[in-house]
């Protein structure tokens, strides 16, 4: 069959998928936000973004002009065009807890539809943990900005310091599944550091999901910590965590032994057109610390890997050089160290199709609302009408999430034309997109009752 002779996806089956299975009409009916009877209401606002970033749009000024096709208006609901000023207004005083609520949702039907089953390690549903930096700026700053101090060079060509903006989030992801969902954001406030927002994240997860969700959790080396590990071990999770800190005694003692002895294995791994070869280390029983003696097992290997690549237009390959430290939880015989050391690799599942794939693919950077003053006003319990707190940011971030988990169980799961013809996601995407423009209106919008 010609490429152009394909079936195509369209955006009908798109939406019969979320409404079979996800309830997604319903769900999204319920979104609230801070103004006061608007002509277009919370959820046609959501489903405007959601589809936006679903057919990866860079910006709102791309969905405005979107927004004047009576397709679109008709497809979500909408009885007129609205612009990007409506978004924001709409966005800033965007009511979270519903977000959140739907996030939860979808995570715990996929679970229930054992999509996370296909992964497991050892019988384990494992996820990771990491932050991200969103945006950064030197002149646009909000209340929630974080602050740092950075040497640029001026318009001289001299070198100076100048004040910094930014935002960091941490997020925690299903990684071990073909869909890999994020179960929950924290942002970082200022005067705190990205553990003490992790902490609190992790802290969350088992009031929304319970403590048994996942059974697995992967961390970077800023988290072997004792608070961290008391919380994970309060919870029932078992860790595997990255550790750099050289000057711990933990560190130490595991050199000391690992030095004075041949690698414990030898072996080698294949796999994306590289070739590793792996020596490992590993012992058992060694006090994490003073103030927290738990016994943990370390992982050490060295690793040469050995990759294609291309010099001066012609194939080569290049070889590297890594050494790599874990501590965990995980016990043998039921984890030997082979599988130990895969899961500390695929810690990097949550950077590259995670964070990664968000920044790259859609748009996660761009810094949607961000020192946004265009917000409605509420009244205060004295009677003043007072700005809401800027929320834009985040609801964008979360509306994100759930476009990213919804399109991508739609696409890995349910369409047989990826599995068939192994289209991309930026194809279904725009496969979806070009749909949107052969329909007629009127489409079947959903029921003005709902949104009421």
């Amino acid at each position: 069959m010609k490429k152009q002779d394909r079936p195509a996806h369209d955006l009908p089956s798109f939406a019969r998928y979320l409404h079979r299975l996800f309830d997604f009409r319903h769900a999204s009916a319920g979104l609230e936000d801070a103004r006061q009877q608007p002509e277009i209401s919370a959820p046609t606002v959501f489903r405007a973004v959601f589809h936006a970033f679903v057919f990866r749009l860079r910006s709102f000024q791309q969905l405005e002009a979107d927004l004047a096709e009576r397709s679109l208006q008709s497809w979500i609901g909408a009885d007129r065009a609205f612009g990007d000023d409506v978004l924001r207004y709409s966005l800033c005083g965007f009511d979270l807890s519903g977000l959140e609520q739907m996030q939860v949702d979808i995570s715990r039907k996929l679970k229930r539809n054992k999509v996370f089953d296909t992964g497991r390690v050892q019988g384990r549903i494992v996820a990771a943990l990491d932050g991200v930096e969103v945006l950064s700026s030197y002149s646009r700053c909000c209340e929630q900005c974080l602050q740092r101090r950075v040497t640029v060079k001026n318009a001289d060509g001299e070198p100076e310091e100048r004040i910094q903006y930014y935002h960091r989030a941490v997020g925690c992801q299903i990684i071990s599944s073909a869909v890999k969902p994020f179960l929950a954001l924290e942002w970082v406030a200022p005067g705190e550091g990205e553990d003490t927002a992790a902490l609190r994240l992790l802290s969350r997860l088992p009031e929304r999901y319970g403590s048994r969700f996942f059974d697995i959790l992967l961390l970077d080396s800023l988290y072997p910590q004792a608070r961290v590990l008391r919380l994970a071990k309060q919870i029932g999770w078992d860790v595997v965590i990255t550790l750099k800190q050289e000057a711990r005694d933990l560190y130490q003692d595991a050199m000391g032994l690992f030095q004075a002895r041949p690698p414990d294995r030898t072996f080698v791994d294949q796999a994306n057109r590289a070739t590793r070869q792996v020596r490992l280390w590993q012992a058992d029983g060694l006090p994490f610390s003073g103030d927290y003696p738990e016994p943990m097992r370390v992982l050490r290997t060295e690793e040469t890997l050995t990759r294609p690549c291309r010099r001066g237009g012609e194939p080569d390959t290049e070889t590297t050089r890594q050494t790599w430290t874990w501590i965990t939880t995980l016990e043998e015989p039921a984890f030997a160290a082979e599988t130990v050391w895969r899961l500390g690799h695929d810690r990097w599942k949550n950077e590259n199709n995670g964070w990664n794939d968000l920044t790259q693919n859609w748009a996660f950077k761009h810094g949607f609302l961000h020192a946004c003053k265009h917000r409605p006003r509420v009244l205060t319990a004295t009677g003043e009408r007072r700005e809401v707190a800027n929320r834009g940011l985040a609801a964008v971030a979360l509306i994100l999430c759930l476009a990213f988990a919804l399109f991508s169980a739609f696409a890995r799961l349910h369409s047989k034309l990826v599995r068939r013809y192994r289209l991309s996601m930026l194809e279904v995407s725009c496969q979806l997109y070009r749909s949107l423009w052969r329909l007629q209106p009127p489409i079947r919008a959903p029921d003005p009752a709902v949104d009421s």
